[in-house]
């Protein structure tokens, strides 16, 4: 068995044995349920990104999730800590605190706090573009069509995109209006 079919067949029977719908976990990580169905069937994989709250939503490890054996050892100790760290939680308000930090909600990693380097060039080429007449119109319908099969929670990019559409299609008229449809004649007459 390869690793993409034993991970989609991983990621299946943990999702079912939490009782959740396709839907239900395409909603807690923000992908569509196309992406969680292309998992489950081997014809994609989940980012690497999204592995850990696959991992934290399905309550089983990443290593779990991609196929690897854990050892009993390993297991063991992974228990141990675990029964420790609850030893420590002695009034009400602590283990709540305790359980917020140990089960933060879901949080996608675009949502993060890190600089998303891909966001930002993405900004940078769209506003490029604007200002570059055949290139830019491409470049804008190629990152639109991108983002929106790939990256459907980039909408401020989405909307750039179209933008930068429109832009170039304006650009695009006024060229061709002016080389080939221009009606205007000049003559030039010598002054004696």
């Amino acid at each position: 068995m390869n690793n993409t079919t034993d991970l989609s067949s991983k990621l299946k029977e943990a999702r079912q044995k939490k009782n959740l719908s396709q839907n239900a976990v395409a909603e807690k990580l923000n992908v569509s349920r196309q992406a969680v169905s292309r998992w489950e069937t081997g014809k994609g994989s989940p980012d690497i990104n999204t592995l850990p709250f696959l991992s934290e939503l399905y309550d089983v490890s990443i290593d779990e999730l991609l196929g690897h054996e854990v050892s009993i050892s390993e297991k063991h100790s992974q228990d141990s800590k675990e029964g420790m760290s609850n030893l420590d939680e002695t009034s009400p308000e602590t283990t709540e605190t305790n359980n917020k930090l140990a089960n933060p909600r879901l949080i996608p990693p675009h949502f993060s706090n890190a600089f998303n380097w891909e966001y930002a060039i993405l900004m940078l080429l769209l506003f490029l573009s604007s200002f570059i007449i055949f290139v830019g119109l491409i470049v804008s319908l190629y990152i639109f069509i991108w983002t929106w099969r790939n990256r459907r929670h980039y909408k401020l990019i989405l909307i750039l995109a179209v933008i930068c559409i429109l832009i170039g299609l304006n650009n695009f008229y006024t060229f061709i209006d002016y080389v080939f449809l221009s009606s205007d004649s000049v003559t030039i007459e010598k002054i004696s």
